[in-house]
């Protein structure tokens, strides 16, 4: 059964990305979140330089594995440690470099670094002093997406390495309804527009 994610601020994600619909060239692309960290375990707000724990780096290997099979054109990740770490074990499989995107990193909480996030949850609405704002965060995001998809001509899948919020950003653009298999760290999910309504599948 399909257990859907309510997720605080995920409506506001929503309403800030429906301002400039999501149009891709490319209607097909993989998407994976980076493996898990001790900030994911301890639940705090991360730094860029955070690395995966030893489980993040099974989890990297296990998804690694997964793609092993599949025909990578291009690998894109943002450069923060754990996302970077994640894509660098994928694209050993098929000996290829990741690319770089800064506009791919996670949201800045800057003044919130090292803190627990709330018991409740974070609020991705909130925009606290100090850190990225909400449109400002969807804003890059949105033209990151946009520019990596802009071109449909490479052989083989394209292939992006980043963060839940970089997810909850491109679930909200494309109308995917979240659920936890989506949001799990490690998991490959395969997007696809050819058919008009887009899909995302785990792999």
């Amino acid at each position: 059964m399909t257990q859907v994610v309510e997720l605080l601020g995920y409506e506001q994600i929503k309403g800030v990305v429906s301002a400039a619909p999501f149009s891709p060239k490319r209607k097909r692309f993989i998407f994976v979140r980076h493996g898990e960290t001790e900030g994911n375990r301890t639940r705090i707000f991360q730094t860029a330089h955070i690395p995966l724990n030893d489980t993040g780096e099974t989890q990297a290997a296990q998804a690694a594995a997964k793609l092993r099979s599949t025909r990578i054109g291009r690998l894109v990740a943002s450069p923060m440690s754990r996302a970077w770490r994640t894509a660098t074990l994928v694209g050993a499989e098929h000996a290829i470099a990741p690319e770089a995107d800064g506009a791919l990193a996670e949201r800045y909480y800057v003044d919130l670094w090292g803190t627990p996030v709330p018991d409740g949850g974070l609020n991705w609405g909130d925009d606290p002093p100090g850190c990225e704002s909400l449109a400002a965060f969807v804003s890059r995001v949105s033209h990151s997406l946009l520019r990596v998809l802009a071109h449909d001509d490479r052989d083989g899948e394209t292939v992006i390495v980043s963060h839940g919020g970089i997810l909850l950003v491109l679930c909200a653009a494309t109308g995917i309804t979240l659920d936890q298999a989506h949001r799990r760290n490690a998991v490959p999910l395969l997007f696809d527009g050819s058919a008009g309504a887009w899909t995302a599948t785990p792999l």
